[in-house]
């Protein structure tokens, strides 16, 4: 295999009516790999460690665990935020681990999202139960939730259309902390808010978290429910055809 020395598309000796690229007629520079990263390792030994200065260029504005983001003010207010939305949920109460149950570890998840022009509109955080570690028959039963089908929404839309319709869409924010938890699950406290003096203590869930294998179908449950409520009809050819849960996409 050849060795690659050149960190341009092309080799200098390549004429320039055949680079593709639109240049403007500005001077083309070609570059080695050496000349920006430095001189490589002799051959036969370790490849070159990349120092500080070298990284900044593929640095993440996420942070990837929950001590890269504690001293940023921005993501601490954003933590602050979704433990209020869950608490303002009364999505669990701190109680005593009962003899022979497990607590489930949690974990935060950050994003920063941006509006069209690239800036930074709003520093997300968000709490997320590690389902890896849950164990099915104790920790959750069925998982099973319908999803829409593409063709449905075009349908809608198309007869929409083709009515004079208005077409109304509806976001709920953290849709899955509003699915109620019909089994009993119990999880550690979340880094960065323990409470204090009650340190050996977990939270039993009353709602569902993120991460949970059952909060799609606890989150599907909650919303036909409302949805009845109000008089909906739900439509008998989406109707779960298995008391299992097997049923098809709506």
């Amino acid at each position: 295999m050849e060795e690659r020395r050149w960190s341009s598309p092309l080799h200098p000796s390549v004429h320039i009516d055949h680079l593709d690229a639109n240049h403007d007629d500005a001077p083309l520079r070609f570059r080695k790999i050496d000349n920006i990263v430095g001189l490589a390792s002799p051959r036969g030994l370790a490849s070159r460690a990349l120092i500080a200065k070298e990284l900044h260029a593929v640095s993440s504005d996420e942070p990837v665990s929950f001590v890269e983001a504690e001293g940023h003010p921005s993501w601490r207010k954003a933590m602050e935020e979704e433990m209020a939305s869950i608490e303002e949920n009364r999505t669990w109460s701190l109680v005593d681990l009962p003899h022979g149950r497990r607590a489930i570890g949690l974990k935060w998840v950050y994003k920063v999202k941006r509006d069209e022009n690239g800036a930074v509109a709003k520093y997300k955080a968000r709490l997320v139960v590690k389902g890896y570690a849950q164990r099915q028959g104790i920790d959750y039963d069925e998982v099973f939730a319908p999803v829409a089908r593409l063709d449905t929404v075009r349908l809608l839309i198309a007869l929409a259309a083709h009515e004079g319709w208005e077409v109304h869409h509806m976001d709920v924010k953290s849709a899955f902390l509003n699915g109620d938890l019909k089994e009993e699950v119990y999880v550690e406290q979340p880094a960065g808010f323990i409470s204090t003096g009650n340190e050996h203590k977990v939270f039993k869930l009353k709602k569902a978290l993120y991460g949970l294998h059952q909060a799609p179908r606890a989150w599907n449950a909650k919303l036909d429910e409302t949805l009845l409520s109000f008089r909906f009809r739900r439509s008998p050819r989406n109707m779960p055809s298995t008391p299992g849960g097997m049923g098809r996409r709506s």
